[in-house]
């Protein structure tokens, strides 16, 4: 299987007037640090008492977090989960993480594109995660977004290019795979689409509904045993 790399996210829609409607919905927050003035004391004052160190907190929302799995290590996870509803609380906690670092004028533009799609605007989806793109292209899930977009629209060319990015990203995204398997098959490379669909088994052994897709691309690519 070939998976083409092909970065075109500056073909989005952001012009000028786009910028400027950027700008009014990002919000700057400053945070203006407080002095500290140091305390005087008389000559004749007594002397202050020792101070007691306060009690060490037990855990800080950073030290939480830095407990936390990441995506790698829930990947890991996915992979020897015991059961299917297992594997699927990991992978909707592997999906909340990618979505974490989306901003917000990017989400809204990644809504749009989904209301486009649900009304059968392709073209208008796809600009608008053009224009996410524009705004965060180091986003994996960004790409692998406007690849759903592009084969919804027959581009499968186009969707199979964005999902070399994704994986370039993350090679372990099995969505990204999952999609790349459709799109090699709407080319009619059922080759490449069961080599993809190997890599989706290997990440996620408990997908449901596996077993008939695994039998149904077999046949496509191999034909039927004689």
């Amino acid at each position: 299987m070939t998976v083409r790399f092909h970065i075109d996210a500056t073909q989005g829609r952001v012009g000028t007037g786009m910028n400027r409607g950027l700008r009014g919905l990002l919000s700057v927050v400053c945070l203006g640090m407080m002095g500290m003035a140091a305390p005087c004391f008389a000559a004749s004052a007594p002397p202050a008492p020792p101070a007691h160190p306060a009690p060490a907190a037990k855990g800080t929302d950073k030290d939480r977090a830095a407990k936390e799995p990441g995506i790698p290590e829930l990947q890991d996870e996915l992979r020897h989960a015991k059961s299917k509803q297992a594997a699927s609380d990991l992978l909707a906690r592997i999906e909340q993480l990618r979505q974490k670092d989306i901003i917000p004028t990017t989400r809204l533009l990644v809504r749009r594109a989904q209301s486009d799609l649900a009304e059968q605007k392709v073209g208008d989806a796809q600009e608008d995660l053009n224009d996410a793109l524009v705004l965060q292209p180091g986003l994996e899930i960004l790409w692998r977004t406007r690849a759903q977009a592009r084969l919804a629209g027959a581009d499968a060319n186009g969707a199979v290019a964005d999902l070399g990015v994704a994986l370039h990203h993350d090679e372990r995204d099995v969505l990204a795979w999952q999609i790349l398997s459709n799109a090699e098959g709407v080319r009619g490379d059922w080759g490449a689409a069961w080599k993809a669909w190997q890599h989706v088994l290997t990440l996620y052994p408990l997908l449901p509904g596996a077993a008939h897709q695994t039998e149904d691309l077999r046949l496509k690519a191999f034909g039927r045993p004689t």
